[in-house]
């Protein structure tokens, strides 16, 4: 009889000593986006000269809030003479000022534009550029200028914003070289 109990008691010694039913599953959190990948060669460069294209219109039209709107509002900007200014705000001050006075007439071409994408979605734009129309402080005709500008772009959707811009003006005999006309610049004279 014993074990008749002992047989009987078994099943309801296990139910009492199984663990209870486990805790519901924690809910999972959705899957972060993968990374966007960075455009292709074509793709990359379609963006660069966009951007360009972008700029120089602004540029030609003398509209420096359309100008100002290719930067991020943190953005910061390096001319040609060094002046270094921080922030959307400032890079429209300080363009709006000079676009009242020795650039009012002046025109902006790009010449040559390479763009790298450095991660999926920040790209290095360089540019090759000339200006024409510029005036002197006192209203005379400037010489035309040249020179490079590299821009450090965040890719947000389907165009670049900018986020640091370094201007370099360029010597003639420097720029014939990068626009591929001389195989290497020659010295200064």
């Amino acid at each position: 009889m014993h074990r008749v109990l002992a047989a009987a008691a078994l099943p309801l010694l296990l139910l009492a000593c199984a663990p209870a039913s486990p805790p519901p599953a924690a809910p999972v959190p959705p899957a972060a986006p993968a990374p966007a990948a960075a455009p292709d060669a074509r793709a990359q460069q379609a963006l660069g000269e966009q951007l360009v294209a972008a700029f120089n219109d602004a540029w030609n039209r003398h509209d420096m809030d359309a100008f100002a709107a290719l930067n991020a509002e943190d953005a910061d900007f390096v001319n040609i003479f060094g002046i270094w200014w921080h922030g959307r705000a400032a890079i429209r001050e300080s363009h709006v000022g000079i676009h009242k006075t020795v650039f009012r007439q002046s025109r902006l071409e790009s010449v040559r534009v390479e763009t790298r994408f450095v991660a999926p979605d920040v790209a290095v734009v360089r540019w090759a550029w000339v200006l024409t129309g510029a005036l002197t402080p006192d209203g005379k005709p400037a010489p035309d200028m040249q020179g490079i500008l590299v821009h450090v772009a965040r890719r947000e959707g389907d165009k670049l914003r900018i986020v640091t811009t370094q201007n370099t003006q360029a010597t003639a005999d420097a720029f014939r070289a990068v626009r591929g006309m001389d195989t290497e610049a020659k010295p200064a004279q």
